[in-house]
């Protein structure tokens, strides 16, 4: 609570602040009799988010540390000794956008917004530092909340990437370990057999039974499961008259051994070593499976680790030659994880498009976001088909890229609004309103254009890149033709 007991201010104390050190004295004095104090103690409420902003404010002593509520990932500012915050002068804020509270024993000066028009002729020299101040402040503002979204984007693409990667890296740990114990059991088997005497013929059978085991289900490939069952079905009762170990027909079907070519075995050595020779061919086919399945999910984890990197154009200059339909299309693999509940993507690529001169991961960015707020607006439709389509098509001038999606569509009403900075129809800690800002400052970037026409059932973002960036880093006159 404001304490009134604060002591008066002086034109000597304001002078003590470089915030006031240049203006004349006559300046100070009129400041010093129109600012009023108050003191607060540590902890108290000092500025109402949400309430109007009527007050322009100095600290004095101590410090304001002022944080959006309701937002995990709002900064908080801080103001101390000599600096100012509140409403500035040709400032057009109406409302309080966050919760200041004191930190120590804090003393201000405050003075009401409708004396900073007097302020601005009575201080010159105060008015252009605040007016300094309050560009300085938005910057900042802007920066911090676009790192921040950055950082959300970021996070959603990084959980996707991590349970993408989970995938084939379980994998490749499951089979390894089972690699390492049919290793084992093979190992046994072979022990077991030292010292077996084996005629030839018995030996050059076993040889090349292993060597006909050329890959992993060889034997069955193009059979249904029916049939499958059938043949390892007729072996198991061929085995098990021969007094083998039938619960190996399995593997040995998958394995391409049928019992015409397993029958000469139990001709040529006794039912133990051919016992012992059947384990051998059925663990030397677990292994080729296993090796390949432990290929298979290292082959997955290298495509989305290159994925990665073409994405982020990692060991490539800030401007080359770009692929665009390239970019597109992994960009759309690092959504993945969420695409494929419920999502129907189509690519309509031209195909024959020429590189253009751009950054890369500038680009990424463009179409991480225009992806991300499709999948946004189709993912609250509880009925009808959610589809993303992406079309790249060659015009004379410039490349056209299409975004469409099948959500609610964007109010008419708030269409001319949201490329405005920090302007979002998401709720609070979900979006900071400088997605599509960012996308529009990156495009004007590459001398390009953006527009979006929207209804319900069906949103399109057009962005057009020239073929040829200009010299003076203006827009190329790129046509902005209707959807």
């Amino acid at each position: 609570m404001a304490d009134d007991n604060c002591g008066r201010l002086t034109p000597e104390e304001l002078a003590r602040f470089e915030l006031f050190a240049d203006d004349e004295p006559a300046a100070l004095q009129w400041l010093a009799e129109h600012l009023e104090v108050r003191c607060y103690e540590s902890g108290d409420l000092i500025i109402q988010e949400g309430a109007p902003a009527r007050e322009f404010i100095v600290v004095l002593e101590g410090e304001l540390h002022i944080r959006r509520q309701g937002d995990p990932y709002a900064p908080v500012f801080v103001r101390v000794g000599g600096q100012a915050t509140g409403v500035l002068p040709f400032s057009r804020m109406k409302i309080i956008r966050g919760r200041g509270t004191a930190v120590g024993r804090t003393r201000l000066a405050v003075m009401p917004a409708s004396e900073l028009r007097e302020l601005v002729y009575r201080a010159p020299n105060l008015a252009q530092k605040l007016v300094s101040e309050m560009t300085d402040r938005t910057r900042e503002s802007a920066q911090f909340q676009e790192r921040t979204d950055k950082m959300l984007a970021l996070g959603k693409l990084a959980a996707g990437l991590a349970h993408e990667l989970n995938n084939p890296a379980s994998a490749a740990v499951r089979s390894s370990t089972l690699l390492a114990e049919t290793l084992m059991r093979r190992r046994a088997q072979a022990i077991s057999m030292r010292g077996v005497v084996m005629s030839p013929e018995a030996q050059n059978l076993l040889t090349t039974l292993g060597e006909s085991i050329a890959g992993c289900s060889s034997g069955t490939q193009g059979e249904d499961a029916l049939e499958r069952a059938d043949r390892e079905s007729e072996l198991a009762d061929r085995l098990e008259k021969q007094g083998l170990p039938s619960e190996l027909a399995g593997d040995l079907v998958g394995a391409g051994l049928t019992a015409e070519k397993l029958a000469p075995l139990a001709k040529l050595m006794s039912t133990e070593t051919a016992a012992h020779g059947l384990h051998l061919l059925a663990y030397d086919h677990q292994i080729v499976c296993l090796t390949q399945e432990i290929e298979e999910a290292a082959r997955r984890i290298s495509d989305l680790v290159q994925a990665v990197k073409s994405y982020s154009y990692m060991d490539q200059t800030p401007l080359s030659e770009i692929d665009v339909e390239q970019g597109i299309d992994v960009t759309l693999r690092m959504f993945q994880h969420q695409l494929k509940h419920g999502f129907e993507v189509k690519r309509k690529f031209a195909g024959n498009l020429p590189k253009i001169p751009a950054n890369g991961s500038e680009l990424n960015q463009v179409w991480t976001n225009l992806i991300d707020n499709a999948i946004s607006a189709m993912g609250s439709l509880e009925n009808g088909e959610k589809v993303l389509q992406v079309c790249t098509s060659r015009e004379p001038e410039a490349i056209l890229v299409e975004f469409e999606d099948s959500g609610a569509g964007i109010p008419q009403e708030i269409q001319g609004r949201i490329f405005d900075p920090f302007f979002t129809t998401k709720p609070v800690g979900e979006g900071t309103g400088l997605g599509l800002d960012i996308v529009q400052r990156i495009v004007r970037n590459h001398q390009g254009t953006i527009r979006v026409e929207s209804k319900p059932g069906r949103t399109v973002f057009q962005v057009r890149l020239p073929l040829v960036r200009t010299a003076t880093g203006g827009q190329a006159g790129i046509p902005a033709a209707k959807v």
